[in-house]
């Protein structure tokens, strides 16, 4: 066991900690008010939330709704559909599937559910020719509007004399109206070759 400090360090660490005390106090002004400092925010928290909700419903933690398409089931949390999705928040605060644990949801393509119902959760998604033209019309359903403009984005991008007319008519069975606009002039500027 070793000898216990002189009696001079130990006042020399008590003093120092009173001064420490003293000097993390506010000091207040004459008018009694003292400065207010902005609260400290984390700009990490929003992704550490996201991520860790995505990590439970993974492991199927605090899950409170599966969703059905066809065969396949996908469960998730009301809340964070709910947040994403104008559909979903009516859907779980209006009708009464706010008390099911499990919704069905007619002719919603599997894939294309999964697909969402993981962009919710990570705010990636993967558009490509196999799956936009199931991808951008679930996307609609579900008011994702931000899925449905990757779809358009991407299928502008292939626009294309062979199929420039039937991006077109997609385009207008949706309500893509931009992108309607974009292929009606593409057909414009590419007449001859259509």
């Amino acid at each position: 066991m070793p000898p216990p400090p002189p009696p001079q360090q130990l006042l020399l660490r008590h003093a120092s900690q009173s001064s420490l005390d003293e000097s993390s106090q506010k000091l207040v002004g004459k008018s009694g008010l003292e400065p207010r400092r902005p609260p400290y925010r984390n700009t990490n928290h929003p992704s550490k939330v996201v991520e860790g909700m995505a990590a439970m419903r993974t492991a199927g933690l605090l899950c409170d709704v599966t969703l059905v398409a066809e065969t396949l089931e996908v469960q998730a949390h009301k809340m964070v559909l709910a947040a994403c999705s104008p559909y979903f928040y009516a859907m779980f605060t209006g009708f009464t599937e706010k008390e099911s644990s499990r919704v069905t949801l007619q002719g919603l393509d599997p894939e294309a559910l999964q697909t969402l119902v993981d962009y919710v959760y990570t705010s990636l998604v993967e558009v490509t020719e196999e799956n936009v033209q199931s991808l951008l019309p679930a996307a609609n359903l579900l008011q994702l509007g931000d899925v449905r403009d990757a779809c358009c984005e991407f299928l502008q991008s292939q626009l294309h004399p062979t199929n420039c007319l039937g991006i077109r008519a997609f385009a207008d069975l949706h309500g893509c109206l931009e992108l309607l606009s974009y292929a009606e002039s593409y057909i414009e500027r590419h007449f001859t070759e259509v």
